[in-house]
């Protein structure tokens, strides 16, 4: 069972998750495997396995920009908002997981950035200034969309000063990133994601 991770989704439901570029498993191995363990959808990683009945999913992709387009700053996080805001700005999002909202601020040399709409906290993004990485900006479900992705990753290169930035994202709509190439930033690595309902 080493090979399946089994976990939860943002939403509760129990996921097998697999790397199918990482696994001599066979994908009907696999789904007798998740079954077994109580899951209720597999998540795979690589390989093609439509053929076994699996949708494709928008899955993991890194990006880089050598020199991006910076955007407004924005604020740190407050901490009370945190957690319920990391809950809420993954939810539904294909290859996040559950989180607890009562999960405190990180620490450990990141920032994270919140994007407020009227008032109101709708998105975040974590920044490691001294890795030059970004974690994928997170906006609630209702506000979810290019523009207010943009103005998150906009925000970060604003932070972390000229030079190249990589983001790393999961689940990612084919629409933000294209929006993020505006400004500047080019896949270099993917894995296509894949779902069955058991």
């Amino acid at each position: 069972m080493s090979q399946i991770l089994i976990s939860r989704s943002t939403e509760g439901t129990a996921v097998a998750e697999v790397d199918l570029d990482a696994t001599t498993l066979p994908v009907g191995e696999i789904v007798e495997q998740a079954r077994k363990h109580g899951a209720e959808v597999v998540w795979a990683y690589g390989g093609d396995p439509a053929s076994e009945g699996f949708l494709p999913q928008p899955g993991y992709a890194h990006l880089r920009a050598d020199d991006p387009v910076a955007g407004d700053a924005l604020p740190a996080v407050d901490p009370d908002v945190y957690g319920p805001l990391l809950v809420e700005a993954y939810l539904g999002q294909w290859g996040h997981k559950w989180v607890d909202p009562s999960r405190p601020l990180p620490n450990g040399g990141s920032v994270v950035l919140c994007l407020h709409e009227e008032g109101v906290p709708v998105g975040l993004c974590r920044v490691w200034p001294e890795q030059r990485l970004v974690d994928q900006p997170g906006v609630v479900r209702e506000r979810r969309g290019a523009a207010s992705s943009v103005s998150l990753l906009g925000a970060a290169c604003a932070l972390l000063g000229p030079g190249p930035v990589e983001v790393d994202t999961w689940g990612e709509d084919p629409e933000v990133l294209e929006a993020w190439g505006r400004l500047g930033f080019v896949i270099t690595e993917e894995q296509r994601g894949w779902e069955v309902w058991l």
